[in-house]
């Protein structure tokens, strides 16, 4: 989950101990949590560093090859954007939790936390539109040269996007940096914590519970689909009588489809841990008016469930390349002409 959903549940963030465990326990969870904060220390930086360069490389197959002719091009690039925006927050906010100092520039705390808020938003329905498109192409093949268009592309995009900038916004007024003797912290602002409660739901329910269903819907009608078609297509067939044919389904419609498939269903499986954790804790909060981040095994598990949802932002391009020959070719020729011309 994104640092603003983790202001929201302690009421603070402090950098110093935000991505390193805290060291209390009983006999029986001492051991977890001294390999939860190795996992912290080690695999934080390394997810988003590699995934970091992961982003860039598939950014430039999506904008530079001969990718960028498919209309599901622009959405792929877009996540990539979000991805990397998301583990470039991530990276400052384990940078700060070694050097706290660092906290302390001028709005160094705010941006990060709207970022994440931001880009987390983003990565979730970037991941719908893609779907929703591919779910016309698949299921209505007839209605998909009206429209899956690259201007409806980018038409969709924008629209979520300033959407997403304009629903965070409220993140440079509700936290500020709170300096302690522990050190500063990312705190939420008193006459704000009402507010944030109330966000906290709002914010669960359009980054995880619309999205996951709307992706989970989207990918079954899809499976079918393809399924029901080659059951009724031998594939040489297929591919020589229906290759030219109108709002007919093609071998390479159906590769493409079986690698944006597979995205967003590693996506829904790396989100489902941490959204699922936050969604009990939200309950637990709305029902029984626990104080839950008292208890330190439910603080625990919470953590760990972040590490899937951290791998989901950096693992984007190892699919794409295992998935996909047209990604694979596209990739290593984009790769060749760059040390041309250099």
């Amino acid at each position: 989950m994104s640092l603003g959903a983790i202001l929201e549940y302690h009421g603070e963030t402090n950098f110093s101990q935000e991505f390193q465990f805290p060291l209390y326990g009983n006999n029986g969870t001492d051991h977890l949590v001294e390999i939860a904060h190795a996992i912290s220390l080690y695999l934080i930086p390394t997810i988003c560093l590699l995934g970091i360069v992961g982003n860039v490389c598939s950014f430039f197959v999506f904008t530079l090859s001969t990718f960028r002719f498919l209309p599901c091009s622009l959405y792929l690039a877009a996540l990539a954007i979000s991805d990397t925006g998301f583990l470039a927050a991530l990276f400052m906010a384990w940078l700060t939790s070694l050097m706290p100092w660092v906290a302390m520039a001028p709005g160094l705390c705010l941006t990060m936390v709207y970022i994440t808020y931001v880009c987390s938003f983003l990565s979730a329905w970037y991941v719908v539109l893609m779907m929703v498109e591919r779910f016309v192409v698949v299921c209505h093949p007839l209605k998909a040269p009206r429209y899956v268009t690259k201007k409806r592309s980018r038409m969709a995009v924008g629209v979520v996007t300033a959407f997403a900038l304009v629903l965070y916004v409220h993140s440079f007024l509700s936290t500020y940096v709170n300096v302690t003797v522990y050190g500063p912290s990312c705190s939420a602002r008193e006459q704000y914590m009402k507010f944030n409660a109330i966000f906290t739901y709002i914010d669960s329910l359009v980054t995880f519970v619309v999205p996951f269903t709307a992706i989970l819907i989207l990918n079954i009608r899809i499976i079918l689909t393809v399924r029901n078609f080659r059951l009724k297509h031998h594939p040489l067939h297929m591919y020589c009588m229906h290759q030219s044919e109108p709002g007919v389904l093609t071998q390479a419609q159906v590769r493409s489809t079986k690698m944006l498939v597979l995205v967003s269903s590693i996506f829904v499986v790396l989100y489902l841990p941490s959204h699922a954790m936050r969604m009990y804790l939200l309950v637990r909060v709305l029902f029984r008016n626990d104080h839950w981040m008292h208890d330190h095994t439910t603080v625990l598990a919470q953590q760990i469930c972040q590490f899937p949802y951290f791998i989901n932002f950096a693992v984007d391009f190892l699919v794409y390349s295992i998935t996909s020959k047209n990604f694979r070719k596209n990739g290593v020729k984009l790769f060749r002409r760059m040390c041309d011309d250099d």
